[in-house]
């Protein structure tokens, strides 16, 4: 039987590797809770096949094929058991306190492949791993946005139960506003997050319009205050946020001063009464003055939506008073575009822009898609020296020829006229094509 191995060779390897593969695949990870199978009823038949071959029953070339056969079988079926002992060897884990049988040990091979003495009691199935932790994000974003009727949530937080507490903490403290939930679970959350969102909620309720906001442990907040109390007392919070947090910005529009009153003139002193004077000889009456006070125009019409715009739109002529417009781009931050978009809204003249007050500022701001840059950009205190018919220091620039993107072309713009159109959207971003000035 033995000579076979030599003239047999490559097709018992193939056998072989082909069990091995098999093995491989179909070994069980988990012990078989139906018992052992057919394993043992293949197993009896190849013993008995190896006992008619060592015992040459069978004789001539049927014999040989018999051989040939069994050495074949042999060999796949120790393919099967190479190829599973492999595999639970390589993904095996350390051993729970519970040690597995050997008939459930037997039952992790694959059908008559397996051989209970050559499974190791070390092989028992490894316990699941437990999930991944999700990875941090980075950065950590969270924000808060108020408007006229409700709140809406979005970013992260970092577990759902601190979600039900942040959100339940804006009821309470934004009532009667809607609160719109769009947060999501995202690991990576700065420690005491909790306290400080608690702490922007209070900021938002003593704003009618605004947005609170973090990215990782820096806190910005804007929006506009309809007290001078309610502003001072965001402005006061804002600088003192909870440990581990810092300011990035706090841009809030305040209302205007309150005007202080008028103090009563004192009442006159009746004079004693005069001696009448002798009647004046007569003389021509004086000349009317040479100009009269130029007429002041019509209004400028209403635009379409300009109600849905936050804040209050400013006064506006439909042509420039007496017919002779300020140069509007000497002052910084107005341009050739910028003059062409305050002429279409009728602001024609440096005392206009001098009157605006916040809610005024806030309305032309948003209008032009450009929020806070009058603020920032001082367009009223500019207006109101330039009307006085000083110069500011901008201003002595342009005259001089320095500043290209304000120079005039003799009409002072007066034809620049571009017939505006909401430049966004009421709650927020601008249209696309929009061109910044």
């Amino acid at each position: 039987m033995f000579y076979l191995l030599s003239s047999l060779f490559l097709f018992i390897a193939a056998a072989f590797v082909l069990g091995l593969v098999v093995g491989w695949i179909t070994c069980r990870h988990q012990p078989r809770k139906e018992g052992l199978g057919w394993f043992w009823a293949g197993l009896a038949v190849f013993v008995f096949g190896l006992f008619i071959s060592a015992t040459k029953w069978i004789k001539g070339s049927a014999g040989l094929w018999f051989d040939s056969a069994m050495w074949l079988l042999g060999a796949y079926f120790l393919g099967c058991i190479v190829g599973c002992i492999l595999r639970q060897w390589l993904n095996a884990e350390p051993a729970t306190p519970v040690q597995a049988s050997a008939t459930d040990k037997l039952t992790m091979l694959p059908g008559a492949a397996a051989v209970a003495a050559a499974v190791p009691l070390a092989t028992m199935a490894a316990a699941p791993k437990p999930p991944a932790a999700p990875s941090a994000i980075r950065p950590y974003q969270w924000q808060a946005a108020k408007d006229a009727a409700s709140v809406t949530l979005t970013g992260y937080s970092p577990t759902g139960e601190a979600r039900d507490r942040i959100v339940a903490d804006a009821r309470t403290t934004l009532a009667p506003a809607a609160i719109i939930d769009k947060l999501q679970i995202g690991a990576g959350a700065p420690a005491g997050m909790d306290g400080m969102t608690s702490t922007a909620f209070g900021h938002l309720s003593r704003l009618d319009k605004g947005i609170a906001s973090l990215i990782d442990a820096k806190y910005t907040l804007t929006g506009v205050a309809a007290t001078r109390a309610n502003y001072d007392a965001v402005i006061a919070g804002a600088k003192a946020l909870p440990p581990g947090f810092s300011l990035a910005k706090a841009d809030i529009v305040a209302p205007p001063a309150a005007a202080p009153k008028p103090v009563p003139a004192p009442k006159p002193v009746p004079s004693p009464k005069p001696v009448p004077a002798p009647k004046p000889t007569p003389v021509a009456k004086a000349a009317p003055a040479a100009v009269a006070a130029a007429p002041v125009p019509k209004p400028a019409p209403r635009i379409a939506g300009q109600d849905k715009v936050p804040g209050k739109r400013p006064p506006g002529y439909a042509k420039p008073i007496g017919g002779k417009a300020d140069d509007l781009k000497r002052i910084r931050g107005i341009g050739p575009q910028n003059e062409g978009r305050l002429h279409g809204l009728g602001v024609w003249h440096f005392a206009q822009v001098a009157t605006w007050n916040a809610d005024e500022c806030l309305w032309v701001g948003s209008y032009l898609a450009f929020p806070g840059r009058i603020e920032r950009e001082e367009w009223v205190k500019q207006a109101k020296v330039l009307a006085s018919g000083k110069d500011t220091q901008f201003s002595q620039r342009v005259a001089k020829g320095l500043v290209a993107t304000s120079k005039d072309d003799g009409t002072k713009g007066q034809k620049n006229v571009e017939a505006v159109k909401p430049m966004r959207a009421v709650k927020g971003a601008a249209p696309k094509g929009t061109k910044k000035s």
